[in-house]
């Protein structure tokens, strides 16, 4: 496995970097809760099915399971990240949103 053309790592340091990815995101998940951090820890794990099976079949079902996964994750980081920008702009102080409006006219 350490020639595989389709995928240029080789195990070893495939998993370590799999490793390393899930714990980092798990530790964000464990403080935010927020979706698109579980979704990224899936889509990165399920990168080792590379290895399972050899067929092609398998690698164009695992493509569109990470691209399904990719564009799921991103619309959840926009949402959250559009909550977060609304809720930032409710708690500005009345000063700062005077001087926002004067500053546009």
């Amino acid at each position: 496995m350490s020639d595989n053309l389709l995928f240029p790592l080789p195990l070893p340091i495939h998993i370590g970097f799999v490793v390393l990815t899930v714990i980092l995101m798990g530790i964000c998940w464990f403080k935010r809760r927020r979706l698109y951090e579980l979704l990224i820890i899936i889509g990165v794990v399920s990168t080792l099915f590379v290895y399972v099976c050899a067929r092609p079949p398998y690698f164009y079902i695992l493509g569109i399971e990470e691209i399904a996964i990719f564009v799921w994750a991103c619309i959840d980081m926009h949402k959250v990240y559009k909550q977060l920008d609304g809720k930032a702009s409710e708690n500005k102080p009345e000063e700062e949103k005077d001087e926002d409006e004067d500053s546009s006219s």
